[in-house]
C-alpha cells in the first residue's frame, strides 16, 4: 500500500515539474501582435496607386531583424509581428531600375540608381523610376491586448521630383537617328528614412527623349538637385546624325532649376533650351556644337514621361 501511496506522489511531483518546465518555455517564446496597416493616400494626388507597397520594421533593439511585408495595390491589410519597439519605412516596389543599398539599416537604407556612361565616355547615373513612401521613427506595439489590434498608419507622399524639358530651335531634324540628353548637378540617391539627399554628391544623370513636330522634348524622374557650391547644372544633348557623327550641345540651365519652389528636395521643374543648330548630313558640324565619331550607343530603358 505504502509503495502504491509512494508512487502516486512521484507521479504528481513529475508532472509538477514537466509543467514547470513547460511554462518556463512558453515565456521564452516572442509574442505577436495583430497590427493593421493602414494606407492614407491623399497626399498623392499627380500619380495613380502603386503596383504595391512594401513596409519594413524594424526593431529598436535589433534593426538587422526585419520584419517585411508586401501590400498589393496598397491596399490596407492585417500582420501578425512579434511585440517589440519598432521603426518602419514604406515605398512603393514596383520600381524596376532602382538599386536598394544598406537595406538592413533603418539610417542608412538608400534608394539609388545604377552608374552608366553617356557616349562620349562620361560616367553618369540612370534617372529613378516614381517612389513614393514613409516612414515613422518610432512606434511601440507591446503590451496590446488580447483581442485587440493596433493601427499603424502610413502617409505616403513623392519622394521624386518630375523634371520635363524642350529642345528649340534645332534644324534638321529628319537627320537625326538617335538622341541621349544629360544633366549635372544632381542627385542619384535618396536616403529613405531621412527623405534627404545625400550630402557631398553631385551626378550627372542620364535620360532619353525623342522628336514632336519640330522639337525634342523629354521627361524624367530625379531625387533632384544637388549641384555643390559654385558648380552649375548643366544640360547637355547627344545627337546622332545617319552618318554616325555625334553633336554635343549644352546649356548652362541653373536658373531654371533652382527658380523652382522646392518642398524637401521634391520640386517639379519645366526646361526650355533654346539654340541654333543644324544637324549635319555629313561628319563635322557647323560650330554650334561640337562633334565626335562614336559606336553604337549603349541601349537605356527609360521612359519618356511628359
Amino acid at each position: 500500500m505504502k509503495r502504491i501511496w509512494f508512487g502516486v506522489v512521484f507521479l504528481f511531483l513529475l508532472m509538477g515539474l514537466m509543467a514547470c518546465e513547460h511554462k518556463e518555455l512558453c515565456y521564452g517564446h516572442p509574442h505577436f501582435a495583430t497590427v493593421r496597416v493602414v494606407f492614407d493616400w491623399t497626399k498623392i494626388s499627380n500619380h495613380d496607386k502603386p503596383e504595391g507597397m512594401r513596409v519594413v520594421f524594424y526593431p529598436v533593439d535589433d534593426e538587422s531583424n526585419t520584419w517585411i511585408f508586401d501590400f498589393p495595390e496598397g491596399k490596407d491589410g492585417k500582420i501578425e509581428i512579434p511585440e517589440n519597439d519598432y521603426r518602419v519605412i514604406c515605398f512603393n516596389y514596383d520600381t524596376d531600375g532602382m538599386v536598394w543599398m544598406e537595406s538592413g539599416s533603418y539610417t542608412l537604407f538608400t534608394a539609388d540608381t545604377r552608374d552608366t556612361n553617356s557616349p562620349d565616355g562620361k560616367q553618369m547615373a540612370v534617372t529613378p523610376p516614381w517612389l513614393c513612401g514613409d516612414h515613422i521613427d518610432e512606434i511601440s506595439l507591446i503590451d496590446i491586448p488580447e483581442g485587440t489590434e493596433r493601427v499603424v498608419r502610413l502617409v505616403p507622399v513623392n519622394m521624386v521630383c518630375h523634371y520635363t524639358y524642350e529642345v528649340n530651335g534645332i534644324r534638321g531634324l529628319e537627320r537625326l537617328v538617335d538622341l541621349r540628353a544629360a544633366l549635372s548637378g544632381m542627385s542619384g540617391s535618396l536616403n529613405m528614412a531621412a527623405d534627404c539627399l545625400p550630402a557631398d554628391l553631385s551626378e550627372s544623370l542620364f535620360f532619353g527623349g525623342m522628336v514632336s513636330q519640330n522639337q525634342i522634348v523629354g521627361g524624367f524622374y530625379t531625387f533632384g538637385y544637388s549641384a555643390l557650391d559654385g558648380q552649375p547644372n548643366v544640360f547637355r544633348l547627344y545627337l546622332k546624325n545617319r552618318s554616325g557623327s555625334m553633336s554635343v550641345l549644352e546649356q548652362d540651365v541653373s536658373d531654371q532649376v533652382h527658380d523652382v519652389p522646392v518642398v524637401g528636395h521634391v520640386g517639379d521643374v519645366h526646361i526650355v533650351l533654346n539654340f541654333g543648330y543644324e544637324i549635319p548630313s555629313e561628319p563635322g558640324s557647323d560650330g554650334a556644337g561640337f562633334d565626335v565619331d562614336v559606336d553604337d550607343w549603349e541601349d537605356i530603358n527609360v521612359d519618356i514621361i511628359l
